[in-house]
């Protein structure tokens, strides 16, 4: 598999803090080999800490996840956000547990439309459109727009802040030890 245009991040120096603490994008996460065990770092994903998830009314094994993340997204923009939603919750589930201020309660984001929220809290909104979006139901999501609890909500604004966590916390202003790589 190659991870061409899945926004590849700045390449680390084995157990350097850059290549174990950072936030990795969904090109990393289907192409690193450290991270194939179906019960390790995928089964979070899973209903009940099971392995397999459901996508789009189909359950998918680790692999099938894999195979999602290096696709092509044809366009929909739900296929876009899970993609990036599937990033962000192995990056929150792979941090240490003392992270004060890159992902704790505490660690606002500083910059940017969520300013004020945690990177859990964008990352919750984010799985909300998902679930409420055409995709979820096995249509095709043509707008970044989607109706939350009677509100719309911009699904871009929420991916892009997924994606600036992925690619460089610090440029929303949380304090990560990797912000210097």
């Amino acid at each position: 598999m190659s991870a061409l245009g899945i926004g590849i991040g700045i390449p680390a120096v084995s157990g350097s803090v850059a290549a174990t603490m950072c936030p990795k994008t969904p090109g990393y996460w289907a192409n690193n080999p450290d991270y194939s065990s179906p019960t390790d770092n995928w089964a979070v994903l899973g209903p009940n800490g099971g392995t397999n998830y459901t996508l789009r009314g189909v359950t998918m094994t680790h692999d099938d996840w894999r195979e999602f993340l290096v696709a092509p997204t044809k366009g929909d923009k739900a296929n876009i956000m899970a993609k990036h939603y599937l990033a962000i919750v192995l990056n929150l589930r792979n941090r240490p547990g003392d992270d004060p201020g890159c992902t704790s309660d505490d660690a606002t984001i500083q910059h940017g439309d969520y300013a004020g929220y945690t990177i859990e809290e964008v990352k919750n909104m984010a799985g909300a459109w998902l679930g409420n979006s055409a995709w979820s139901n096995g249509g095709r999501q043509k707008s970044w727009y989607v109706s939350v609890g009677g509100d719309m909500v911009d699904g871009e604004t929420l991916k892009d802040t997924l994606d600036a966590f992925n690619n460089s916390p610090g440029s929303l202003g949380l304090d990560c030890p990797c912000n210097d790589r």
